[in-house]
């Protein structure tokens, strides 16, 4: 999810296959895990899994990805 908020900030999409390629991750398990995060509104798509799919954050997962490092930024700046 990371890499595809920093490729969304960057203005880039990416594909399932280009995120697993380059995290090693297999296509089998990555296609899991995309059907299961477009069931709960991470990743806008069809969930149907297909690699060759480009991958985009929803709204929902940017703000939590957002709120994340905004506490992440807090902790460090307390520490």
């Amino acid at each position: 999810m990371l890499e595809l908020f920093v490729a969304d900030a960057n203005g880039r999409r990416v594909t399932a296959r280009e995120v697993s390629h380059r995290n090693n991750i297999p296509g089998n398990v990555l296609a899991r895990w995309l059907m299961h995060l477009t069931q709960i509104g991470f990743i806008i798509g069809d969930g149907d899994g297909n690699l060759d799919d480009q991958l985009t954050l929803s709204g929902k997962a940017l703000d939590i990805i957002e709120t994340v490092m905004a506490k992440a930024a807090e902790l460090r700046e307390a520490g």
